[in-house]
């Protein structure tokens, strides 16, 4: 990071959060005792009213002038935030005011020790897998998943996957997820799913339940295309990071790969993803034992 004089901070947050006018008062005020300078989106416009001489600016000069951007939210902020960032290489620090917060870093309480880390650099950069789908020539972008329904049918939809033309699966199913390392924890783990370490070089495709038991999620190398066809006439949804969704006529295939960038997500020094998911998920946590 840059010395905290040439430094600046966008910030990105949920307006609708309880505490988030309480949040931008505790992180502007150290801020500004550290000497950084800092951009505030105009989302937050009205949450800021009451603090004195400070203006917001828009998305595109949050991302043309910051070092690093803090999402204040929960998961849904984050991937929201990651979204508007982009290709443009810029590291974010994700703090918590969501209930998981799988990717935040911190909490409120953890502001004041960690700014000053941040000014020193005695941080870590993690970069996560982005999945790129196309669907009738129209591209989505993904660090979660890309999820392919039966939209408001009460009927299942039939699929056929494939990785690098081969053939995966075909089956009858409520629909397909197809998600990065760091996404294995959200909608993937919740059908059955496996965790996955986001160092693993790896997608994972996880059937949404199929009507059948002899298809099982299955991990692939995060090299190939993966294609999931759908050739019955018929209505699908597409979804990516569970926020922007389109309804398609079918038949029709998506195709998906890992994207050419990556984003790169702010951690403490002694973070482990083990020590999260112990954190978050209650990972080999024995109520029965304490341990």
């Amino acid at each position: 990071m840059k010395s905290s004089g040439n430094t600046s901070i966008g910030i990105f947050g949920n307006p609708h959060k309880k505490d988030i006018v309480k949040l931008l008062s505790l992180i502007i005020g150290q801020l500004n005792k550290n000497g950084i300078k800092y951009l505030i989106d105009s989302g937050l416009k009205k949450q800021i009213e009451s603090f004195k001489k400070i203006k917001t600016v828009r998305h595109a000069e949050i991302i043309k002038h910051s070092d690093i951007i803090f999402s204040l939210g929960g998961d849904g902020t984050f991937l929201n935030t990651a979204r508007i960032v982009g290709r443009k290489n810029i590291p974010i620090l994700g703090i918590n005011l969501g209930r998981l917060g799988f990717f935040s870093e911190i909490g409120p309480g953890g502001i004041k020790n960690f700014i000053p880390e941040l000014i020193k650099g005695r941080y870590k950069i993690k970069e996560q897998t982005i999945i790129e789908a196309e669907i009738n020539r129209k591209q989505f972008y993904c660090l979660n998943d890309i999820v392919i329904d039966k939209s408001e049918s009460i009927r299942m939809i039939e699929t056929i996957t494939y990785y690098n033309s081969e053939k995966v699966f075909r089956c009858l199913s409520d629909g397909i997820i197809v998600s990065t390392p760091a996404g294995s924890t959200g909608y993937s783990m919740s059908c059955n799913g496996p965790v996955v370490n986001p160092k693993s070089s790896v997608l994972i495709i996880t059937p949404i339940s199929p009507h059948t038991l002899n298809v099982r999620p299955i991990i692939i190398p995060d090299d190939g295309e993966i294609v999931v066809k759908l050739p019955l006439a018929g209505k699908a949804r597409i979804t990516a990071d569970g926020q922007k969704t389109v309804s398609f006529k079918t038949p029709l295939e998506v195709k998906m790969h890992k994207a050419d960038y990556t984003i790169k997500v702010v951690k403490k020094l002694n973070s482990t993803y083990f020590n999260t998911l112990t954190k978050k998920l209650l990972w080999n946590v024995d109520r029965r034992t304490n341990s």
